[in-house]
């Protein structure tokens, strides 16, 4: 179990803490480039989860550092915009070909690289470089790794804001305080999803087809969850933001679709999302809720504790495809991995020295 997915996974708070604890060593590298770049536009580059981390975070950095923020795939680099462009790398492994690759592309601009492996082949082809904080993650879907992404690029944001007065320190000890809060929640909100996954594992492992909605950062934790649900239980899943999903994909439903609806605490939206929850129960034995509201109640309601800020809705929210991705498989008896990612991997390698 010490290198499992559900290891990791129960390794997050542990985890989040330690780089909220060491935040002021890790993020030095960055803060000294983006003061000395004084940046109007900052580009994230990354794939995969990364890419997922990077657009989590980017909305909260753009706040913060009060400058535009562009998260993109490293498979597709535009024309970079600005007259002080800096670039941010991000690959857990640190040998992404398409990253390496759009290095070299970008090699004229400022760049710092973040690697969650301190010795790869990222970090040697960097001028700049600092660590995500979680360490080597040896299971291939990545838990930990998605979660510490976010937090780097959160404290990224605030120690470079604070360092270039773009926030005050009244305002950099509120926003550390919410990562706080949030960080020291997810041990019980780790044991409330594993309390729920227990009530329902009997029908979890029957759903073929996944569809999560949320709203705000939800949507993008719900982004994270499906590709971690595809790449383990190897059913299609979907994520949509609450009100593109009215708009087209609630067609889908049917009763083999599994709905996971992050119920959101806005009033109004609140109301019309549990009658979108309701009614995908009218069609579907697979509905499940996500909730702070207590009265709602019922075997297939997870309740969990927010801290009642958008952007750490991230580690709130992904905790329930993360586990389902940790476990479903085991109680399937599903082989790990893909021949057909195999071999295409053995022609067309994604990593380095094909991560060697």
């Amino acid at each position: 179990m010490g290198n499992s997915m559900y290891h990791y996974w129960k390794s997050q708070p542990e985890v989040l803490r330690q780089i909220l604890e060491q935040r002021k060593s890790q993020t030095e590298e960055f803060v000294k480039l983006f003061c000395a770049v004084n940046p109007d536009k900052l580009y994230l580059i990354g794939s995969g989860t990364s890419l997922n981390a990077e657009r989590a975070a980017a909305g909260y950095m753009e706040t913060m550092l009060d400058v535009d923020v562009c998260a993109v795939p490293s498979s597709r680099i535009p024309q970079l915009r600005g007259e002080r462009p800096m670039v941010v790398f991000i690959s857990q492994g640190g040998s992404s070909t398409n990253t390496l690759q759009a290095m070299e592309q970008l090699a004229a601009y400022p760049s710092i690289s973040i690697t969650g492996e301190a010795e790869c082949e990222i970090r040697r082809r960097s001028s700049h470089h600092m660590l995500i904080g979680c360490g080597e993650e040896l299971a291939g879907p990545k838990t930990v790794g998605y979660t510490a992404s976010v937090l780097c690029f959160y404290i990224c944001a605030l120690e470079a804001a604070l360092a270039a007065g773009t926030i005050g320190p009244d305002k950099y000890d509120a926003e550390i305080g919410v990562l706080d809060l949030a960080v020291n929640q997810m041990e019980e909100n780790i044991r409330r999803t594993e309390a729920w996954f227990r009530r329902n594992q009997d029908e979890l492992v029957q759903i073929r087809k996944y569809v999560l909605v949320g709203c705000g950062s939800a949507f993008a934790a719900a982004t994270e969850g499906c590709l971690k649900i595809l790449e383990t239980i190897k059913v299609p899943s979907m994520s949509f933001e609450f009100e593109e999903y009215l708009h087209g994909p609630i067609i889908l439903t049917d009763r083999e679709l599994g709905g996971v609806f992050y119920i959101s605490d806005a009033p109004g939206e609140r109301e019309r999302m549990m009658e979108l929850a309701r009614c995908h129960a009218h069609f579907s034995p697979y509905a499940y809720m996500v909730t702070t509201d207590e009265s709602i109640q019922g075997a297939k309601v997870l309740h969990a504790l927010r801290t009642g800020h958008d952007h750490t809705q991230i580690f709130e929210a992904v905790l329930l495809p993360q586990l389902l991705a940790a476990r479903v498989p085991e109680l399937l008896g599903l082989a790990e991995g893909s021949p057909a990612y195999d071999l295409y991997t053995k022609n067309c390698p994604t990593k380095y020295n094909n991560g060697r």
